[in-house]
């Protein structure tokens, strides 16, 4: 099987937030289930409203505030949605994105409960809570990567080849979202209804829904890259039938068109 290429954004974390860095990890095995590390600040006089896009994927969101130091998971949302402001004035925050058909940590309530929220930590997962304060207290993008890293290699554990998600998900990934639920019954052997339940367990959305993200969230990639500026090509290689199912499609997920959002980015 090729390589697999997506790669989930949220611009208006990166484009609206102040003092913005990020970093893929660099080990491929951890690859598998992190997308992104990131970090940003919030300033003293303002903090900048911005809102999430879907992208099939949870981020765990660490406030480095060294009064009121917390720890959130933070799930993509059905469609666009403006963020609560509940951000700590001057503060540092430091995000882990991982990948929809991550095996690390283990959620205790099903993914379709969890979407777009913001949650506390502790009230989900389990998790170290001495690997968590160190990372919270750390003075760098880079230290916190590294702390991360070590509390990710301590509950590693050899993936199962027999994850029906994770499967699917890849086919769906190779299929840059061109895939029907047929075809994954088909392929799987197992029902379509046993496919959504495990889905919606694992993820949140339909195997439908989760398709029409990776079409969007690539559609998006597409559109920041520099030699990607032709409509047409994007609407080929997404698998949209002509410029208006693209446009049809973009507005489902953020209410405009695609050169509104991006346009919105910059002001």
């Amino acid at each position: 099987m090729k390589a697999l290429t997506y790669f989930p954004a949220q611009p208006e974390v990166q484009y609206k937030m102040d003092h913005y860095i990020e970093q893929r990890p660099v080990n491929r095995l951890i690859g598998k289930d992190i997308a992104l590390y990131y970090q940003f600040k919030t300033q003293k006089e303002t903090i900048n409203p911005f809102a999430l896009i879907p992208d099939g994927c949870f981020d765990l969101l660490f406030c480095c505030c060294p009064k009121k130091p917390t720890i959130f998971l933070w799930t993509s949302p059905l469609e666009r949605r403006e963020q609560q402001l509940d951000f700590q004035e001057g503060c540092e925050y430091f995000g882990v994105r991982f990948q929809p058909e991550q095996g690390l940590l283990k959620i205790n309530y099903s993914m379709r409960d969890l979407l777009g929220k913001k949650i506390p930590l502790d009230d989900i997962i389990s998790v170290d809570p001495f690997l968590m304060e160190q990372i919270l207290h750390a003075t760098s993008f880079v230290e916190r990567i590294r702390l991360f890293e070590v509390f990710v290699n301590s509950i590693l554990t050899p993936r199962s080849s027999c994850n029906v998600v994770r499967y699917c998900i890849e086919k769906i990934y190779l299929a840059n979202g061109n895939i029907s639920i047929n075809d994954l019954t088909e392929d799987t052997g197992y029902s379509d209804r046993y496919i959504r339940k495990k889905f919606a367990e694992a993820i949140g959305f339909s195997p439908k829904q989760f398709s029409e993200i990776v079409r969007f969230q690539n559609s998006l990639a597409m559109i920041f890259e520099s030699n990607h500026h032709n409509l047409a090509d994007i609407v080929y290689q997404n698998g949209y039938y002509d410029q208006a199912h693209f446009i049809k499609g973009f507005k489902k997920f953020v209410h405009v068109a695609p050169t509104q959002f991006i346009g919105s980015l910059y002001q």
